[in-house]
């Protein structure tokens, strides 16, 4: 019995081959997954959201409750309610900042899903540039210098935007 036990609740653990294999070949693209990923981020925000809005609703009630309470000089009503009106809006400010941590989140990964479009839009141009610089210099010697220039700037924009990778990005 307690070896199902162990089973069911311990989180399996992989194997040394299994973790060679993620290496060597990742689950896929990146761009369906980071996707995905805005997908349930924004499913998760959207519940935060009610989640949120229907505590400033009881924030609401409490706080008319605690004003008739005061009106009609019940203190003790009054003090469980303040009581309880303090624990709303703790919990109120925790979402609220939770939810944005999952926008940042969320607009991070949009930011990084943005880019790489851009990145794949811009990789065929460095390739022709590359390939029309040797093409040209038959007809145009300048053009040659001129096409270089802009293939370095290109490049050396993609690497400055992506400075953490050693890719030069086909720029020679």
């Amino acid at each position: 019995m307690g070896n199902f036990q162990d089973k069911w609740s311990k989180p399996q653990k992989q194997g040394f081959a299994e973790r060679i294999t993620d290496t060597l070949k990742p689950k896929g693209a990146l761009k369906p997954r980071v996707e995905a990923a805005v997908k349930r981020l924004q499913a998760q925000i959207s519940k935060m959201d009610g989640m949120v809005s229907k505590l400033k609703q009881r924030d609401q009630e409490i706080f008319q409750k605690i004003v008739a309470a005061t009106q009609q000089h019940d203190t003790y009503s009054s003090k469980v309610l303040s009581n309880e009106l303090v624990e709303v809006r703790k919990v109120s400010k925790i979402l609220g900042n939770a939810k944005m941590g999952l926008e940042r989140i969320e607009l991070r990964l949009t930011t990084f899903h943005d880019l790489g479009d851009t990145v794949v839009t811009l990789m065929p141009t460095i390739g022709l540039m590359n390939g029309l610089k040797g093409s040209l210099v038959k007809f145009m010697p300048g053009a040659d210098q001129e096409i270089g220039r802009m293939t370095e700037m290109l490049g050396g924009l993609m690497t400055d935007t992506f400075s953490s990778s050693d890719s030069t990005f086909g720029v020679e």
